[in-house]
């Protein structure tokens, strides 16, 4: 599996406006977009990106990398909500596996599997199964 500098720069731009940084207070998006150095930065994440998705990323540095913050919330009606914070890297890099994985299975998925990569495909699936 190799991400491109395209694929990686649409990987951070899809994160949610408005989201939170994870643990590490990464906003890559800022980053990239950046005048002086943001076309060199794409690059290297792309670079780092590619030898994470390699395997080739140290034990130590995995549980970093894809490691996050664990919180517990009380719910109103008793009791703990867990709530895990990942990082950046991790969801980054989550990203992009599973945008190269969608466009390797589309064609192997449909039409039997409507849930992946497919604008309503779990309505599209209900509907089809009532009839």
């Amino acid at each position: 599996m190799h991400v491109t500098e395209q694929d990686v720069a649409t990987a951070i731009r899809s994160f949610p406006a408005g989201s939170a940084a994870g643990p590490d207070g990464l906003h890559l998006l800022d980053l990239i977009t950046c005048k002086e150095a943001g076309r060199e930065l794409v690059s290297a994440i792309t670079a780092l990106t590619n030898l994470l998705l390699e395997g080739r990323c140290p034990a130590e540095v995995v549980t970093i990398l894809f490691g996050g913050r664990f919180f517990c919330l009380q719910k109103k009606s008793g009791g703990v909500r867990p709530i895990a914070i990942g990082y950046t890297w991790g969801g980054l890099v989550a990203k992009c596996a599973n945008y190269y994985s969608i466009s390797q299975l589309d064609d192997t998925l449909l039409p039997r599997q409507l849930g992946v990569a497919t604008p309503g495909g779990c309505e599209a699936a209900a509907v089809h199964a009532t009839h």
